[in-house]
């Protein structure tokens, strides 16, 4: 499961001057995630961060702004079930979903599944 951590300050309506920004690496074998909000208009501030597959709505930015990778599941040249299961904590159906026809993933977690894969 993701281990999360997160400051901020109340936050205003966002506005033309709202910046946020998200991102993905892989620090000693671990994926990892940050995200950060802020806002020059009002005295806005967020951080947010954690370690595995970030927050869905987090995600979705980071799989806007960088596009998707297509990754075969399962059978050879494809991401093992376990592994998959394991990062991402798919249901039964959703492996069976992602077994036929293949799972999306952000760049950062297509190279980190491609090296943790036996």
């Amino acid at each position: 499961m993701a281990e999360q951590q997160m400051d901020g300050i109340a936050h205003c309506e966002p506005c033309e001057e709202c910046v946020q920004e998200e991102w993905q690496s892989v620090r000693d074998g671990e994926l990892r995630w940050e995200a950060y909000d802020s806002c020059t208009s009002y005295p806005f501030q967020a951080c947010d961060r954690g370690a595995g597959v970030p927050p869905p709505w987090i995600r979705e930015r980071i799989l806007a702004r960088e596009g998707s990778v297509h990754l075969p599941v399962g059978g050879p040249g494809g991401v093992p079930i376990a592994l998959l299961r394991r990062v991402y904590g798919l249901s039964i159906a959703e492996v069976v979903a992602a077994r036929a026809e293949g799972y999306r993933a952000t760049p950062v977690e297509a190279r980190y599944l491609a090296r943790a894969a036996p």
